[in-house]
């Protein structure tokens, strides 16, 4: 589901629970929450900060006196024009909260999120922290419980799929590159295809089994994986039409003692370029897939001299 952009006025961090003992709970009911154990939620709430400067001052220096105050007020005073973000199950998580509170004695300090916790941009895409940038990850290293966020912008756009002008230039190069690959894989002739695909795999880490091509018709490469022993088949082909494709599959799902089989091919007929097969453990690459795995697995350099 596709939402508005958000226009925060500042984006907070929240370390929900000593370890996140506390992150499943509040993304599954909707709630930020607090510690804080030596005081009251009624005080809190009332504002009577002053009790948090008397505790603080005696125990630690002035600078920490006031930025428990601060961590305080982020939770009891802040807007829902502030973002919340924390950090579960490798993903980001952000929201908005009302100023709705819910408190009990020294225990219990919730504040109520504005719809939900999301971890997908506006357009719906995961959060995932291996594609956030260390400048904004280094918050979740954050000794206490609320922090500003110094990758202000950075969040804002990345949560509403705004890329750079950088970004959008690299992204348009990159696929003019697998335009332009595509256009010489095509002329690839049988055996260096044969070559050709056979590297994409070893540089992915299987292992070949057998001699490329020869007089086999039903399999031109075989390759192990020697981290989890699986054992593919590889049929290998310049062009092919659907029905040559057909007569494969037929033969794949007779095979027994391989994991899983990939028919590779650079040109196909209509049929076999909008096919995508039933049976989940044979694979399909064709020139789009293989234009991608030239760049990801270094082999432009290669694909242009065996051309040029």
């Amino acid at each position: 589901m596709t939402i508005q952009p958000i226009k925060p006025t500042t984006a907070l961090f929240i370390k929900l629970g000593q370890g996140g003992g506390w992150e499943k709970d509040c993304i599954a009911t909707g709630t930020l929450r607090v510690g804080f154990h030596e005081f009251y939620h009624n005080d809190l709430i009332a504002g009577n900060y002053a009790l948090v400067r008397n505790y603080y001052k005696t125990r630690t220096s002035a600078p920490w006196v006031t930025m428990y105050e601060n961590q305080i007020k982020y939770f009891y005073e802040t807007d829902d024009t502030v973002l919340w973000i924390t950090f579960y199950n490798q993903k980001l998580w952000w929201c908005f909260a009302d100023k709705i509170f819910k408190g009990q004695g020294t225990e219990l300090k919730l504040r109520y999120v504005k719809d939900q916790w999301r971890c997908t941009d506006i357009l719906g895409q995961e959060l995932l922290v291996d594609n956030l940038s260390g400048q904004l990850l280094k918050t979740q290293g954050f000794q206490s419980t609320i922090c500003r966020v110094e990758a202000f912008t950075y969040l804002v756009n990345k949560i509403n799929g705004k890329e750079i002008p950088e970004i959008r230039d690299v992204k348009k190069d990159i696929e003019n590159l697998k335009s332009s690959i595509s256009k010489i894989i095509v002329k690839l002739g049988p055996k260096d295809f044969e070559i050709f695909v056979d590297l994409i795999f070893r540089q992915t880490g299987y292992q070949r089994t057998n001699v490329i091509g020869g007089p086999q018709k039903t399999k031109d490469i075989e390759l192990l994986s020697p981290v989890t022993n699986e054992r593919i088949l590889v049929q290998v082909k310049c062009s092919s039409s659907f029905k040559q494709y057909e007569d494969y599959e037929t033969y794949f799902s007779e095979m027994k003692g391989y994991d899983r089989f990939f028919y590779v091919v650079h040109t196909s007929d209509k049929l076999l370029a909008v096919h995508r097969p039933i049976n989940s453990k044979i694979t399909i690459w064709k020139l789009d897939v293989l234009s991608d795995l030239t760049i990801n697995t270094g082999l432009t350099s290669w694909v242009i001299n065996k051309i040029g």
